[in-house]
């Protein structure tokens, strides 16, 4: 007799229910429809910028400080993946009725470079199941997962960081300053865990 998995539900209703009330309050703190597209496409960048970095820590946390929470998190960090990557989808489409709202077009480079995240975040999400791990293999899954991640991280990074060190920032710099530390942080967090690794056969052979 084979026991059904089960996985978490709520991260997704999570994120419609967060996405609802950023629509519901930018209807409601906005009159025009670019601005409000405008509030829309910042703040689900946000949220699945807050939920990726959450994913992206998660198997470093456990190991640096084992709980049942971060333990939790490495071991449903599938799900919460999948969470992410329909936060972003949902921040896609506020990209286009943005640009369709103001009849204009996105700047070739953010075509080119944030496409290609939403490739990696596709192809990860489509092959984030067993079935898939199995088909290519898990050394091939892993530097599929591998890659996008960084890649992801990094056009995270250079949006935040850009702004940052943009004399004219569309908000208060405070803003990106604020997730560009919770990104780097994530990083850092990645680096010890990688340091704490290697560590281990090293006093294992002593």
């Amino acid at each position: 007799m084979t026991v059904a998995r089960t996985y978490p539900r709520w991260p997704f209703f999570a994120v419609l229910l967060a996405v609802a009330a950023i629509v519901a309050g930018s209807l409601a703190a906005f009159d025009t429809a670019p601005e409000i597209w405008q509030h829309i496409t910042r703040y689900t960048a946000r949220l699945s910028f807050l939920i990726f970095v959450i994913v992206f820590a998660s198997g470093a946390l456990a190991a640096l400080f084992p709980s049942a929470t971060t333990r939790w998190l490495r071991r449903n960090r599938r799900y919460t993946g999948l969470s992410f990557a329909l936060a972003h989808f949902l921040h896609l489409f506020a990209i286009i009725a943005l640009f369709v709202t103001i009849e204009e077009m996105p700047a070739l480079v953010s075509i080119v470079g944030g496409g290609l995240a939403y490739v990696f975040i596709a192809a990860m999400a489509t092959t984030s199941n067993d079935w898939s791990v199995r088909k290519l293999g898990p050394k091939l899954w892993g530097r599929l997962h591998l890659v996008g991640a960084w890649y992801v991280w990094a056009i995270f990074m250079n949006s935040y960081v850009s702004r940052l060190a943009s004399e004219t920032p569309p908000e208060p710099k405070w803003i990106f300053a604020l997730t560009a530390t919770l990104g780097f942080a994530a990083l850092g967090l990645r680096i010890a865990a990688w340091m704490k690794k290697r560590r281990k056969p090293a006093v294992a052979a002593a």
